[in-house]
Formats: structure tokens, C-alpha cells, sequence
């Protein structure tokens, strides 16, 4: 099956497998920047003592890691990317981290948090949960514009799907609050018995918050940290979405205001040969593909389910993009496609 090889992310940067729009100077697979940090103790900020053990999740080729005890070095990651690292000590659970987002510079000073056992068996008993071994744990700070732990968002606004125990909310000092209803000063959200493969939030029917997470990967027993931006007043969503002013736009190089695509979606990029998409044509050409070919890579009678927007996406398989993907369904860019789609995929 053809389909997208470039890179979306919700961070306002993405990229594909190349950087450069010029095809004879392009970055090699994999990538060229460096990640280093620290595995750290979630509830106290310190690192971990004895041998952590990393991976990554969202990066294809796997990168090169090396540890020291506690401090790992990734190296192989391509600019403007954004993946999750999977770390394990003992006595913690293995834990994904917060999504690591990459620009064009090395990452100094990452850290990875673990979860530790009686931690989340704390908050089990807590909320009087009972955990399976073939299920994960999804832990949330909900934060404002700034950053800033975000306090009083509804549980009705939180919408995960499949059949999850959750959300709960834990109080100022990521204790269980068994009765709350929204959350605390703190921020923190939790969901138990998560399926594995990969979490995102939906839109609740009456959402007095707009929610943005990025998609997650969630494994057998294992913990996913992760975090949501809240601001006030539901979805909004685009209007009236151009294909010429507006979607393919997305596709020019960074420099132009796009996000890169067409570096390897071209007549020599790798994008063209494995994936039989030429993104750096005319807009009558650009279209064509997208609309006409065979397989469609649109799908006006299912907007959500078009490749145009399933392949860069984060979903099962997850690592079927090779590196970082469109983060979540509220990427602007995404967004800007889906309206375009459900508009009647025009070509105007």
C-alpha cells in the first residue's frame, strides 16, 4: 500500500524523512541529532539509582542508545520529530515518557521519568481499582497556555477511547482524590486498564474545554505519562479550508511556512519511490494523486479514515510512518485537512 512518508507533529514543527527541499541534499534515514538525560524518579525528580534501561517508541529506523547508570544518550533522531522514551529501573515500572520533541538542535538535559511500583499501587488502592497484567496505566498533567498545572477541568470533558477505569483525578500532593469530579492544583488525571496500542483523547458531546494530548503508546503493564493542554470553550474547528490556499501550503518547505513535506515527497525523494507520492508538483497534479489515484488517498465518505491523514497519524501499527507523527487530531494542520475532506475534498 502507497501512502504518506512525510512527518506531522502538534508542536509546530514536523518534518520528513529529509530536511532539505533539494533532493540531492538530503538527510540520510534515521536522523542526525542527539538526545541525552537522565532516567528520573517521577515523584521525586532524582535520578534513579543502579542501571535504567531505555528504548524509544515513534521512531523508525530505532535510533542508537547508550546508558550509564541512570544517563542515556540517543543518537539517530531526525530534526523536527517527536517520540516517547520507554525507560525501566527496578523496582518501577516501565514507563513512557512525556512526548520528546526535536527541532533542528540537539537535546541536552531530557529527563524520563519512572513510575514506581507501590506508587501506582497506591493509586490503585486508592481509587479501588483492580489491575490486570495485559492493560496499562495513563498518567495525565493537564496543564494551561503557559504551562502551568491546570485546575477545575470537568471529568465530563475527558473522553479516552475504548473501555478504560477512569479518569480519576489525584489532589495537590498526586495523592487519590477518590470523590473529585475535576481537577486539582496539581493537574493530574489517571486512567487504569488502558488497552495497548495507542491512547487519544476524543471530544466530549458538551466539552467546555478544548483537550489536546498527544496520541500515546500504551503497553501491558506499563505506565504512559503524558500531557494535555486545556484552554477554555470547546473545539473550534477551520472554515471554509482551500486546497491551493490551505493544504498544500502545508506541504512546502519550512522555510516557506510548511511543513517539509515535499522534501521527500519528490521526483528523487525517498517519499516518491516507496511511498508514490509526488507532493512538489503543480496543484492539479498534487490533487490528482491525493484524489484520483488508485489507491484514494482521500476518502470523502469517511474523512477520518483517509490515508492523507491516517498515515502520518500515530495508530495501530504505530510505527508504520518512520518517525514522529501527527501528534494528536487537534494538530492544526490536520485539522485544516479534515475540514478540506469533509468539505468535499474541492479542488479550489
Amino acid at each position: 500500500m502507497r501512502g504518506l512518508l512525510c512527518v506531522f507533529i502538534s508542536f509546530t514543527a514536523s518534518s520528513c524523512l529529509f530536511s532539505s527541499a533539494d533532493p540531492t541534499d538530503v538527510e540520510p534515514l534515521g536522523g542526525a541529532r542527539t538526545v541525552e538525560g537522565a532516567v528520573v524518579d517521577f515523584e521525586t525528580g532524582q535520578p534513579v539509582a543502579g542501571a535504567a534501561s531505555v528504548s524509544t517508541s515513534g521512531l523508525l529506523p530505532a535510533p542508537e542508545i547508550t546508558t550509564d547508570g541512570a544517563a542515556f544518550t540517543i543518537k539517530g533522531v531526525p530534526e523536527n520529530s517527536a517520540f516517547q522514551i520507554l525507560a525501566s529501573a527496578p523496582a518501577y515500572r516501565a514507563t513512557f515518557s512525556e512526548a520528546v520533541v526535536v527541532e533542528t538542535d540537539d537535546l541536552r538535559g531530557v529527563t524520563a521519568a519512572v513510575v514506581s511500583d507501590s506508587f501506582i499501587s497506591g493509586l490503585a488502592s486508592g481509587f479501588a481499582v483492580t489491575q490486570t497484567a495485559t492493560r496499562g496505566v495513563l498518567l495525565a498533567r493537564v496543564v494551561d497556555g503557559a504551562g502551568q498545572p491546570k485546575a477545575g477541568i470537568a471529568k465530563s470533558n475527558f473522553v479516552l477511547d475504548g473501555s478504560v477505569s477512569g479518569p480519576f483525578f489525584l489532589d495537590a500532593n498526586r495523592q487519590p482524590a477518590a470523590t473529585a469530579t475535576a481537577t486539582s492544583t496539581s493537574g493530574w488525571v489517571v486512567w487504569f486498564e488502558v488497552a495497548p496500542g495507542v491512547a487519544k483523547l476524543g471530544t466530549a458531546a458538551n466539552a467546555t474545554a478544548t483537550l489536546d494530548m498527544a496520541v500515546a503508546p500504551i503497553n501491558p503493564a506499563t505506565v504512559t505519562l503524558a500531557v494535555i493542554h486545556a484552554t477554555e470553550g470547546a473545539p473550534v474547528l477551520p472554515t471554509n479550508v482551500s486546497f491551493r490556499n490551505h493544504v498544500i501550503p502545508i506541504f512546502a518547505p519550512k522555510a516557506e511556512g510548511g511543513r517539509g513535506c515535499a522534501a521527500c515527497h519528490s521526483g528523487g525523494g525517498i517519499g516518491r519511490d516507496l511511498g508514490g507520492l509526488t507532493l512538489d508538483a503543480s496543484p492539479n497534479l498534487i490533487y490528482k494523486e491525493l484524489t484520483e489515484e488508485d489507491p484514494l488517498r482521500v476518502q470523502r465518505l469517511m474523512p477520518e479514515k483517509s490515508e492523507l491523514l491516517t498515515y502520518p497519524s500515530r495508530e495501530d501499527p504505530p510505527d508504520r510512518h518512520p518517525n514522529a507523527t501527527f501528534a494528536s487530531p487537534l494538530d492544526p494542520d490536520y485539522l485544516k485537512i479534515l475540514v478540506w475532506i469533509k468539505e468535499g475534498a474541492k479542488d479550489n
